[in-house]
């Protein structure tokens, strides 16, 4: 009879090093998938890693019973939204696709904001907590992405586009992507002016955006991070005196 498997030290480690693994998830569904979309048809892919990323945040959020019932809830139909819907006609899929970000759109807004609020209650700041801190920061720029996605969707005049952003925003491959872009401009206040909001809606998202990304870098990541290093100096100091 083979010995079962100790899986508890990679739990533990997981624990540790939650915020880092969702960081790792990000990343790959913000820089690579883009890239990986030069080289053929991709679109699936995104909504897979956008699961993916579900999947993770169900993992960080299950520590605790009540948001891992709420990830279980809202992120199942979310993921099968999101990738289920390739399988559908185009119109069936729209809709399947739009409610599966939408969902997920929310989801993250809300979890953003319980990782800050969990990162704020620690009695001692670790990396780990950065790197959650960086998460919130992203979270709150996919979903901000997927949202004018949508408007887009409802109304595409909604945005003023360039020629060539007009051009490669009809292929479906790259609409995710643009907007990604946009939302990540519009959050760091780089505002290169390629993308314009002109409806009601896309105008305010677009300026609540860029004024929740500079106080977000200005007081919570410099906060955490300057709170981190002077608690790692006073050990230092600590350990010199002992």
């Amino acid at each position: 009879m083979r010995p079962a498997i100790d899986v508890q030290p990679v739990v533990n480690v997981f624990r540790r090093r939650r915020y880092l693994v969702l960081l790792g998830a990000l990343l790959i569904l913000l820089v690579v998938q883009p890239i990986a979309t030069e080289f053929g048809d991709m679109g699936p892919l995104f909504d897979a890693l956008f699961a993916l990323v579900m999947l993770v945040l169900a993992l960080v959020l299950s520590q605790e019973k009540i948001w891992r019932a709420m990830a279980c809830i809202v992120l199942i139909p979310a993921a099968a939204l999101s990738t289920g819907g390739h399988l559908l006609t185009s119109t069936a899929q729209t809709v399947s696709l739009t409610a599966g970000h939408a969902i997920g759109a929310l989801f993250f807004v809300a979890v953003a904001g319980k990782i800050i609020h969990s990162i704020l209650a620690l009695p001692d700041l670790t990396w780990d907590s950065i790197f959650g801190a960086i998460c919130g920061y992203l979270l709150l720029g996919v979903a901000c992405a997927l949202t004018y996605s949508m408007l887009y969707a409802a109304n595409p005049a909604a945005f003023q586009l360039g020629d060539s952003v007009r051009m490669q925003i009809e292929q479906a491959d790259y609409s995710r992507h643009i907007f990604i872009y946009y939302s990540f401009v519009t959050l760091t206040t780089v505002g290169y002016g390629d993308i314009i909001p002109l409806s009601v809606p896309a105008r305010t998202l677009s300026w609540v955006e860029a004024m929740a990304g500079q106080l977000y870098l200005a007081i919570l990541v410099a906060g955490l991070i300057s709170a981190l290093v002077a608690s790692k100096s006073a050990d230092t100091r600590r350990a010199g005196i002992l």
